[in-house]
């Protein structure tokens, strides 16, 4: 959902703002009665009788999401974990994908099969095995684009977790450590990282209704966390120095700026989630003892024109509405 290479200037070209266009899209695209969370969320929500079925479905993009010099075990590997990272995201369980990939002409029959063995391989790995999809060339040499669809279900007794249902007061926190996940030669943390599944699942476990809303973060926190404030309607306070950063980020950003970096730099795969006030949160969860921190809070909105999110540094609010990814740019 974002670059690999990101530009100095990250923001949208004048033509195309994907934020407009995902708002005409959820305004015009109506939920029959079977459909519980439509567009918007994590995944989409369908009632089968009596029960819930998840969907998602993402797209991986030479020049954007991946440089040419990438190779076909990475990108394979890349396009299922990030779908996984939005079942994480629900708390939910993979079990099965669906892939459809747009080929270059000048692609080797041998490079081909690479990808496919790797798309495979992976999504077995997980629990989610690929069932079908499609292929077809390019009618000129244009980019290698990939497009997996994820199929999931809830955990027995656990319920999917949005992104809305979070509340005035709620504590936020974030697994891992955040920035640094794009390296300059196109490497890093965006092809290797494990999606937060056991870990998603152990919270929601262990806070039950204390969980009140979880999301991935894959655009950076800065705008990711203004979309999770936005879907509870309220506004995320982000402390700076709580934030933790990847040794990446701190090298890519010296030690007193790899915040902006953690803010910023997206490509994280790591999960944001909201827990109600005064509830104790561990400092590690899952069978990886991966790290849980407090990064802030969310609060009211003191009126309808407050932005969604406020970063302090030092104490003093910093304009942080300019960082992070935008997909639509290299």
């Amino acid at each position: 959902m974002s670059a690999d290479s990101p530009r100095a200037d990250s923001t949208p070209a004048a033509s195309f703002a994907e934020e407009a266009l995902l708002a005409h899209i959820y305004s015009t695209v109506a939920g029959a009665q079977h459909v519980a969370v439509g567009p918007g969320d994590d995944m989409a929500v369908i009632k089968v009788h009596g029960g819930q079925f998840l969907a998602a479905k993402d797209l991986l993009v030479e020049g954007r999401h991946f440089l040419p010099t990438a190779s076909m075990a990475q990108i394979g590997r890349k396009a299922v974990t990030r779908n996984l990272s939005d079942v994480a995201a629900m708390a939910a369980r993979p079990v099965a994908i669906l892939a459809a990939c747009v080929l270059p002409r000048s692609m080797t029959q041998a490079r081909a099969q690479e990808l496919v063995d790797a798309l495979s391989q992976t999504a077995s790995h997980f629990g989610a095995p690929l069932i079908g999809g499609d292929t077809c060339l390019h009618v000129g040499n244009g980019p290698l684009t990939i497009s997996v669809t994820v199929l999931a279900q809830p955990h027995e007794g656990v319920k999917p977790i949005l992104r809305g249902g979070a509340r005035a007061g709620d504590q936020l926190f974030v697994t891992g450590a955040l920035g640094g996940s794009l390296a300059k030669d196109g490497g890093g943390h965006h092809f290797t990282f494990e999606p937060r599944l056991a870990e998603s699942h152990a919270l929601a476990r262990l806070l039950g209704d204390d969980l009140h809303a979880m999301m991935d973060l894959s655009d950076g926190l800065a705008r990711d966390g203004a979309r999770f404030a936005q879907a509870s309607a309220l506004q995320a306070v982000i402390i700076a120095e709580q934030l933790p950063c990847t040794p990446a980020c701190v090298q890519a950003h010296t030690h007193a700026n790899a915040w902006r970096g953690a803010l910023g730099d997206g490509e994280d795969y790591e999960l944001l989630f909201a827990v109600a006030a005064g509830i104790h949160v561990p400092a590690t969860i899952g069978p990886h003892n991966t790290p849980l921190t407090c990064i802030g809070s969310l609060q009211a909105l003191s009126s309808p024109n407050d932005i969604a999110l406020v970063c302090l540094h030092n104490h003093q609010s910093v304009d942080v509405s300019k960082l992070g990814h935008w997909h639509d740019s290299i």
